[in-house]
């Protein structure tokens, strides 16, 4: 079984138990693949507010789909943060 496979079988798994909602996969989908984005940067691309940003974001940490990454300066704020990158293909 490949990697995007698994993925797959993992994201349909966390969907039908309701791990994964509308708000977390709208947060998944804005993010584009080797680019990583501060929860501020996700306001900005989303809509959302930071609030809901950062709880999604910790679930989807929590389950696998993203990852912390190195730290680096805030495109929004300029403040040193760890950005988050998708970790596979769901």
């Amino acid at each position: 079984m490949t990697v995007a496979e698994t993925s797959i079988i993992a994201y349909k798994e966390h969907r039908a138990t309701g791990k994964v909602g509308s708000q977390a996969m709208n947060i998944f989908d804005t993010m584009q693949f080797h680019s990583d984005y501060s929860r501020r940067e996700l306001v900005a691309l989303t809509g959302l507010e930071l609030s809901s940003i950062c709880g999604r974001v910790n679930e989807m940490l929590q389950i696998g789909m993203l990852q912390e990454v190195s730290p680096r300066k805030c495109k929004v704020t300029g403040k040193t943060v760890k950005p988050v990158v998708k970790l596979s293909l769901f």
